[in-house]
């Protein structure tokens, strides 16, 4: 491999997905400081310092654009051990991605070949309108190695291929000896316009195989492979990555389901592949992922714009995506009318009517498109066309909605029957869901796009899927997701292209499925993580919980591959290993229940975006990582408000060995979740001024008396929130402590006494097992006992968790001081502390 000179360093960028311009050796007496947050960096000293110019799309061309993000280029040094500094220079501005930590990745090939990120933090300047980007690195002790850098993980047309072969050399050979076995079929749609080849893979088990195989479209699959059999009974799932080549994550993503799907022994495959045929593509963009393109195609043209209206010729990838998406939705090959607009056919006037060629018309309405996508929304004084979402009929070349007429070509949504769970045939479209999978810069985390529909069930159905991912996945981020109806024709501020054209919304107009959507997948970090319940094969009490936001690698992607596969089962309840049981929601109608709550409570008509109220994730602490201001509060959640009165920080020790469920979707214990939801209601509902009424007078006299009558407690819990006036010779409930111990759980209450300055604690003592009154003044070791209730046991002398709620803080009567929550260890902590307060009473 020949490399470029400079500065006795060699330069490699002729290999796959490389992309390096120019290179300029910066002498030391000319290298200078590099501003950062408006501070100057002590100037180091290097053994060598370069200047590197990445080549911008379809660079030396006439479609050369201004797409200049991605970098991948080789070095190798003279020698070992050198501090070199590099400044990759004129990039897209991606000063916010950088800030929050983002940092390019490396490797040594041969002693270090797996890619790792930089340790040394990344600065970048913006200087006379040029983004510069500047990271050190030592080279290895090796002279004869070679360092990689790229902008993040590459995964190159010459890594798939790899890939396909190795899977091609064990799945395609295979003889099934049952209908569980993998049925697994690579054939080539078609070919891009540099030859390189578009690979569809097919996958699936043998459960309802025909011995009919699928027809050859029209101008696709012109080789002699044979297409697969057709199904009985399963519906497609179409899956496509890169269409934008920059965007590596998803590349990982779609490795991590196919490996799912290839997995003999999990359940979920197994159940994947008996319910659903699954029609992958794992490259879009080819062309593009080999130039170092980072977001077009040879042509300059961003592939995920152009569903509406695709060219065989110029768009081969996207043209072959829409003819299969086509015919899995109809069970064959439909005629493919494109409707236009009014608009459009004026403009076109009667040379599109009459007779013309297939290219002159195909230049026409390109030429058409070109003026449509100059129009920005800035542009306009009047708002952009809505989308007809109830007839989905679109014009293919501007996007605009068109007039509802009886077509043949009008698209029928798909049925929802709310409820049948199990039956996974409920529309006509063959088509079950439609995925897209893509990278992101700016925003934080992995989301779902989704399309927006104009009745209430239809948009549940739409958040469903991406809700699941929320309880099958650490890094999904429910709340960064967008379903309006702007978000579905808005147009790109850098070419003007609508969103009307991206694959998404192309498949809502072609077939009206709910399930389209588009992955989307930050390439630094996310802001929080989601606490897993356990699946309903482990234990009732495990969880799965990572204490903050990772930086994401290839393993973190290709693990929301294999989320989606558990996700896609869970929408029919058929995923033998779910986690929706132990979950909050604990049912699919629940979690049902929970999203058309939020879309009724707050209408996404008045916001910019349909961010639902996202259930915080916490991390080992206990803590939330992150909340949005702007989100709604769930209805459960609304009773842990704080209130006006000084309330206590939840992050205390004693309540991490139990983190609350309603959260972060743990499950407690039965016993003690309801009591403690009961006590929480009890303390939204009631005022501080408001008492707990737990005995008459002659129970109270007899308990300071020391008769032996034994009296049941009655806690008389008011029903509204009238003030009733105060009973001076009753006990009012301060505190409740909980104690948890081998044989279950047990109560200390503490009392606030009219007669005594100080409050009455009620214990039990282990080894009598009956009740005993306290003060901090003295103890009545003579106290009646109680009757206790059979769910409750005494407290255990060693060192158990406490959980302390404090329900009445403060006696108005009184004029008493609020007291802050007190915290206990023990039983034994308890009457130790009761004891020194009783000493220092004495001393006084």
């Amino acid at each position: 491999m020949e490399g470029i000179s400079c500065g006795q360093f060699t330069f490699y960028n002729e290999f796959d997905s490389a992309n390096l311009g120019k290179i300029e050796y910066v002498p030391q007496t000319e290298s200078v400081l590099i501003k950062h947050s408006n501070k100057c960096l002590i100037q180091e000293l290097f053994d060598a310092e370069f200047n590197i110019w990445t080549k911008p799309d379809c660079c030396g061309t006439e479609f050369e654009n201004g797409n200049r993000t991605w970098f991948y280029f080789g070095v190798k040094a003279p020698f070992a051990s050198q501090h070199v500094r590099f400044n990759m220079v004129d990039l897209n501005r991606q000063g916010k991605m950088y800030s929050q930590g983002m940092a390019p990745v490396y490797r040594i090939v041969p002693s270090k070949p797996k890619w790792e990120r930089i340790t040394d933090k990344p600065v970048y300047n913006l200087a006379d309108d040029i983004f510069t980007l500047t990271f050190k690195f030592r080279t290895p002790e090796n002279p004869d190695s070679v360092m990689y850098f790229a902008f993040t993980y590459p995964f190159s047309f010459t890594d798939l291929e790899k890939m396909l072969l190795n899977i091609d050399s064990k799945y395609l050979s295979i003889t099934p000896t049952t209908d569980d076995e993998i049925y697994y079929v690579k054939e080539t749609v078609c070919r891009t316009i540099e030859g390189r080849s578009i690979d569809l893979l097919t996958i699936s088990s043998h459960h309802g195989i025909t011995k009919q195989r699928e027809e050859r479209l029209k101008n696709l699959f012109m080789d002699d492979v044979p297409r697969p059999f057709k199904f009985v009974g399963k519906k497609i799932i179409f899956v496509s990555a890169r269409v934008h080549p920059g965007e590596t994550p998803s590349s990982f993503v779609f490795n991590g389901l196919l490996s799912l799907l290839l997995n003999r022994d999990d359940l979920i495959a197994q159940n994947l592949r008996k319910l659903y045929v699954f029609k992958m593509i794992p490259f879009l963009n080819p062309d593009g992922v080999a130039r170092g393109h980072y977001r077009t195609d040879n042509r300059g043209i961003n592939l995920n714009r152009v569903y509406l209206n695709p060219n065989l010729k110029e768009h081969p990838s996207v043209y072959a995506a829409r003819a299969l998406i086509r015919y899995h939705h109809f069970g064959f090959e439909k005629e493919d009318i494109i409707p236009k607009c009014e608009n459009c056919k004026t403009q076109s006037g009667n040379q599109t009517d009459a007779s013309l060629t297939e290219d002159e018309d195909i230049k026409q309405n390109d030429l058409i498109s070109s003026k449509v996508s100059r129009i920005s929304l800035k542009e306009t004084d009047s708002p952009p066309p809505s989308w007809c979402t109830k007839w989905h009929n679109f014009c293919r070349n501007c996007g605009a909605k068109l007039k509802h007429s009886k077509s043949k070509e009008e698209v029928n949504f798909e049925k929802v029957i709310v409820g049948a769970h199990g039956d996974e045939n409920s529309n006509e479209s063959g088509l079950f869901m439609y995925l897209d999978l893509h990278g992101h810069a700016s925003k934080k985390g992995i989301f779902m796009y989704g399309n927006h529909f104009d009745d209430l069930e239809r948009n549940v159905e739409c958040m469903l899927f991406p809700k699941l991912m929320t309880i099958n996945n650490h890094h999904f981020h429910f709340n960064s997701c967008n379903f309006t109806e702007r978000n579905m024709y808005l147009r790109d501020r850098r070419d003007g292209m609508s969103r009307a054209g991206s694959g998404r919304v192309a498949v809502l107009s072609i077939t009206g499925i709910i399930k389209s959507y588009t992955l989307e997948c930050n390439y630094n970090t996310g802001r929080i993580v989601n606490i897993l319940p356990p699946t309903i094969k482990e234990p009732h009490g495990k969880m799965h919980s990572l204490p903050v936001p990772p930086k994401y690698t290839p393993q973190i992607f290709e693990d929301v591959g294999r989320s989606l596969g558990a996700s896609i089962l869970d929408l029919t309840s058929q995923n033998p290993c779910s986690r929706v049981p132990n979950s909050e929601f604990h049912t699919l109608s629940g979690l049902r229940d929970w999203i058309r709550t939020m879309c009724t409570d707050f209408s996404c008509e008045n916001r910019p975006k349909m961010r639902m109220r996202h259930v915080p994730a916490r991390n080992s602490q206990g803590e939330t990582t992150r909340r949005n201001k702007n989100c709604p509060a769930a209805p459960q959640q609304q009773i842990l408000k704080k209130s006006k009165t000084r309330n206590t920080v939840l992050n205390r020790k004693e309540n991490l060995a139990q983190p609350s469920c309603s959260k972060s979707g743990m499950r407690l214990n039965k016993c003690f979740k309801v009591k403690l939801r009961k006590d929480l209601n009890l303390k939204a509902k009631n005022a501080s001024t408001e008492k707990f009424k737990l005995i008459n007078k002659a129970n109270k006299k007899n308990c300071i008396q020391g008769t032996s009558n034994k009296e049941k407690v009655d806690i008389q819990i008011p029903a509204t929130k009238v003030k009733k006036p105060v009973d001076s010779d009753s006990l009012h409930l301060r505190e409740i402590c909980f104690i948890k111990n081998n044989e279950g759980k047990a109560v200390i209450a503490k009392y606030d006494n009219k007669d005594f300055d100080d409050s009455l604690v009620v214990s039990w003592d282990k080894s009598s097992n009956k009740p005993h009154l306290f003060t901090h003044k003295s103890r009545v070791s003579s106290a009646p006992p109680y009757v206790l209730n059979k769910h409750i046991s005494e407290p255990s002398t060693s060192k158990q968790v406490v959980r302390v709620h404090n329900f009445v803080k403060g006696i108005p009567s009184k004029t008493k001081l609020k007291k802050n929550l007190r915290r206990f260890a023990s039983s034994a902590d308890v009457l130790g502390k009761i004891d020194k307060k009783k000493r220092k009473f004495k001393s006084k």
